[in-house]
C-alpha cells in the first residue's frame, strides 16, 4: 500500500530571484513600448510638437501616480521579509 501524499507532485513556489528577474523584464518591456509610443507620436505627419506636448503632459501625471503609488512598497517589503524571517525562528 501506498501512502497518500507521497506521490503528489509539490508545486514549485516562485523563488525570489525568478520574481527579481520578471519585474526586470517587465520593466524594460514597459520602457520599450512607452519609447516606441513617444517615437510615433513625435513621428507622426503633423503631429510632432503637438505629440511632444501630448506626452509631456502625460509623463507628468503619470510620474505623479507612480510617485504616490510607491510610497509605501519599501516599507511592505520589509515588513513581509521581517514577518517570514520571524515565522522560520519560531
Amino acid at each position: 500500500m501506498t501512502k497518500q501524499g507521497i506521490n503528489k507532485k509539490i508545486p514549485k513556489k516562485e523563488t525570489f530571484l525568478q520574481g527579481v528577474i520578471t519585474l526586470i523584464f517587465s520593466q524594460v518591456l514597459i520602457k520599450l513600448l512607452g519609447l516606441i509610443y513617444t517615437l510615433y507620436l513625435t513621428n507622426r505627419e503633423g503631429f510632432g510638437d503637438k505629440g511632444n506636448g501630448i506626452v509631456a503632459a502625460g509623463y507628468q501625471i503619470y510620474a505623479m501616480l507612480l510617485t504616490i503609488s510607491s510610497i509605501g512598497v519599501p516599507n511592505a517589503i520589509s515588513k513581509l521579509v521581517a514577518e517570514r524571517i520571524a515565522l522560520r525562528r519560531s
